[in-house]
């Protein structure tokens, strides 16, 4: 089974198919706004220079670092701030070894906003006991910063970078690494098991129906596949798969923090994981006995080409099986309805099974006592290549 993604970026946590405790303070980051460098450079530095002059004398801040607000911990990177590294697998690095002077930053800016409010404000917030937040926060933080120096140190090691500096220091991107972890998080843990158990079935029970006994040996698909564990499952289940490619408001204060162990089910060694591009990376025509979409097609430029070139991948009778929402970004060509990407697919050169087809609500990287939860409503096919 061979599993590439789209995005390479994406890939390096594909090395995480060890036990690693991994404690996530889930999305106690969040992300900054997208405002243009000036301004945020000058709301740090006033940041900063606040917080100097009105740091409380009862409530110390939580020990992140050693150096005052705003001097040593840089903000999560805008897009502004691009620094243009030589490739993305430097970026990749880069912001997993800065991960936790990054997130300290978050956790500090958090922490000044705190501290502007009146005294009576801070009052009631320690009686709350709201200080401790930050304190978990830092735990987590350093929990987090262990597994990603650990990653770092496997990407150096596969992609021969050598010890010495990637890039500028300064050109790290904290949201993939929050971004890495939340998909992490999802594939291998028993925490997010909820979300694989609505999409996963479906897709299995659709190569079930296509191979029959017969599914032994067959060569699987699987672009975008992200962390891996959709892929591992179809290898679990006798294919030889060819792979391609903040802080939400919580019923409970400790709803914030989790500790997840990953993975939960160890994966699978026949899957074959493959970085590139997926329009460029296989030319051999009819190469897969099937191709498995899972939120994948609507990440493209242009579905057109995804749908194509799937069309040219698969083998005379092979079949496609698509679970995703059509969520389309607004870089792309087309936006197509999901009665329009099925009748795009006929064209194309599809026998759609239409009797396959359904809606499945998926929850998408939720935490079960958050009171904010994403829901897609995502549309189910199953279809074969004309012969």
């Amino acid at each position: 089974m061979m599993c590439s993604s789209i995005f390479p970026s994406r890939s390096l946590a594909l090395f995480l198919c060890i036990i690693f405790p991994l404690y996530l303070a889930l999305r106690g980051s969040g992300s900054l706004s997208d405002v243009t460098l000036f301004l945020s450079k000058l709301s740090l530095r006033a940041e900063a220079l606040h917080v100097a002059l009105n740091a409380p004398l009862d409530i110390p801040p939580p020990s992140i670092s050693k150096a005052p607000v705003g001097a040593s911990a840089r903000p999560a990177k805008l897009a502004s701030e691009s620094f243009h590294p030589a490739s993305t697998s430097q970026l990749d690095i880069n912001s997993f070894e800065q991960y936790s002077s990054l997130a300290q930053g978050v956790s500090q800016r958090k922490y000044a906003r705190y501290n502007w409010q009146t005294p009576a404000q801070k009052l009631m917030s320690n009686k709350l006991g709201y200080p401790e937040h930050f304190e978990k926060a830092t735990e987590g933080i350093n929990a987090n910063a262990r597994l990603s120096e650990q990653i770092a140190q496997i990407s150096r090691k596969h992609y021969q970078t050598g010890p010495g500096a990637l890039t500028h220091e300064d050109d790290a991107d904290f949201g993939l690494v929050d971004l890495t972890f939340g998909h992490l998080s999802r594939d291998w843990s028993s925490h997010d098991v909820t979300e694989r158990l609505a999409t996963f079935p479906p897709v299995l029970a659709g190569l079930e129906q296509h191979f029959g006994e017969n599914g032994k040996g067959k060569k699987v698909l699987v672009p975008g596949c992200g962390m891996g564990r959709l892929a591992s499952d179809i290898a679990d289940v006798a294919y030889y798969s060819s792979l391609c490619d903040q802080m939400d408001p919580s019923v409970q204060p400790s709803s914030r923090y989790t500790a997840l162990t990953v993975p939960d089910h160890m994966p699978n060694k026949a899957v074959k994981f493959v970085q590139g591009d997926f329009l460029e990376m296989f030319p051999e025509d009819g190469q897969f006995d099937a191709v498995v979409t899972l939120f994948f097609i609507d990440i493209g430029n242009n579905i057109i080409d995804f749908l194509s070139n799937i069309h040219r991948l698969l083998k005379p009778g092979g079949t496609w099986i698509n679970l995703g929402p059509l969520k389309y970004g607004t870089h792309t060509a087309l936006q197509l309805s999901a009665e329009e990407v099925l009748h795009l697919a006929d064209l194309i050169g599809f026998d759609v099974d239409l009797s396959s087809r359904k809606s499945i609500d998926s929850l998408y990287a939720q935490q079960p006592e958050s009171l904010l939860k994403f829901t897609y409503v995502t549309q189910f096919w199953t279809a074969t290549k004309r012969v």
